[in-house]
């Protein structure tokens, strides 16, 4: 299960090892999962923001195959915090940011 129903219209999600415990409304950490009337949603479903084909050696596991390419798929939000982060105006923008997908 990824999330939990508590009392009330309360949910906890369980996708992250935060562990967010949502009120009606409310956004998790992460920024793109929200608590809609005791469900928890995802925004970013099928709404890349980025997708990009990349020699394997340009990826943190580059003795991988050697010579191969690597698929990247990114979504807005992100449930770290990093200071150097080299994604940050993705892994950081909020639904109220109002940037869209790829579509």
């Amino acid at each position: 299960m990824l999330y939990h129903r508590q009392e009330g219209k309360k949910v906890a999600c369980a996708l992250c090892a935060h562990r967010c415990v949502l009120n009606e409304g409310q956004f998790g950490l992460c920024g793109v999962r929200q608590n809609i009337d005791g469900i928890l949603y995802t925004h970013v479903y099928e709404e890349a923001i980025a997708a990009h084909i990349d020699p394997i050696e340009k990826k943190p596991f580059f003795h991988f195959l050697p010579g191969s390419k690597s698929l990247s798929i990114a979504t807005i939000g992100c449930n770290f915090r990093c200071p150097f982060c080299q994604n940050w105006e993705i892994s950081q923008t909020r639904l109220s940011d109002g940037k869209g997908g790829l579509r």
